[in-house]
């Protein structure tokens, strides 16, 4: 079994433990959530290994070696791997950035339950715990550059998310995801406040970058920071822009003819895929939908979805006659 999952596997033992509100059991939640901490600092210490010795981070003993062929390589020796004191000196070496207080705090009590006892109240060994989650959740997003939900599983994320530090910090990070990407109308800006998960309805949403994430559109792909799941702005559009449902209308400069897929606005008319605002709104001459845009060059000043099928129509006619 890898280091990493036995770091995962030693953190949801632990939460497993705290979830279940047995005092008794606070002590093991925090022994093992603890050991998994610091599992999760070995994973980084190996990722950053050269790949002729992956554990030479983690060995306590490092020793230089001639490879034979005049390069000097840096091996680890024996079984004996880094402790605590250790692995700051690397981390600060390496500018890991890491909270060392929250850390320390969850350190002292683990050394007081497995050599002493501890004076702290059940309360406070809980509140020691519940400050654990925002370090571990800070150090695999921002040192491991995973995601935390995908790692911990559903039920130790949430137990995380229920924490106030994890969700501000997941609420923050949902937010910042969205500030590189350009909005060409104030209501599509607007409308991502009302972003909800349409598997769970959280709030948690993230914009997933990939090549068409520049601007926000129909298109642009979605993650729920706490269920996990994908999806696309254009399946919760309508809960999303609620308030302007009837005013949708069909646009004559957008080949997106599926559905309507313009709204009103105090300023014109805004096509919510080709992102193009009208002034003027007129009426198609067979279907009587308002239609964005210029239609006097369409050839039957029709609406798109209806010029389709008159122009099959006629075609269809031209080829019998």
């Amino acid at each position: 079994m890898s280091l990493l999952n036995n770091a995962i596997e030693s953190i949801q033992v632990g939460v497993e433990d705290y979830l279940l509100g047995d005092s008794r059991r606070y002590l093991s939640a925090v022994r093992n959530i603890c050991a998994g901490i610091l599992l999760l600092y070995k994973e980084k210490l190996c990722r950053l290994s050269p790949s002729y010795d992956r554990e030479v981070l983690i060995k306590k003993d490092i020793r230089p070696v001639d490879d034979g062929a005049g390069n000097i390589n840096f091996l680890g020796v024996g079984k004996k791997t880094v402790d605590v004191q250790d692995i700051k000196e690397r981390f600060s070496s390496l500018k890991i950035i890491v909270d060392w207080k929250k850390f320390d705090e969850l350190n002292k009590l683990r050394n007081n339950i497995e050599h002493y006892y501890t004076d702290k109240s059940p309360d406070a060994v809980r509140e020691v715990i519940a400050k654990s989650f925002i370090l571990i959740r800070d150090f695999i997003n921002d040192v491991l550059n995973e995601e935390p939900h995908k790692l911990l599983g559903e039920i130790c994320w949430q137990a995380f998310l229920n924490t106030a530090d994890v969700y501000k910090a997941e609420e923050v990070a949902c937010k910042q995801s969205f500030e590189g990407i350009k909005f060409k109308h104030k209501i599509l800006e607007e409308a991502t406040e009302n972003i909800r998960c349409p598997s769970c309805h959280s709030s948690l949403i993230k914009a997933r970058y990939t090549r068409y994430t520049s601007e926000f559109s129909l298109f642009t792909s979605l993650s729920c920071a706490s269920c996990g799941k994908t999806f696309e702005f254009r399946d919760v559009m309508s809960e999303c822009l609620s308030d302007y449902e009837d005013s949708f209308a069909y646009c004559n400069d957008c080949e997106y003819i599926e559905e309507p897929s313009v709204i009103f606005t105090s300023n014109g008319w805004l096509c919510l895929s080709c992102l193009t605002t009208h002034d003027q709104v007129d009426d198609c001459g067979y279907c009587g939908t308002f239609v964005a845009g210029d239609i006097e060059d369409s050839y039957m000043s029709g609406c798109l979805m209806c010029e389709g099928q008159m122009g099959h129509y006629m075609n269809s006619r031209a080829y019998d006659d």
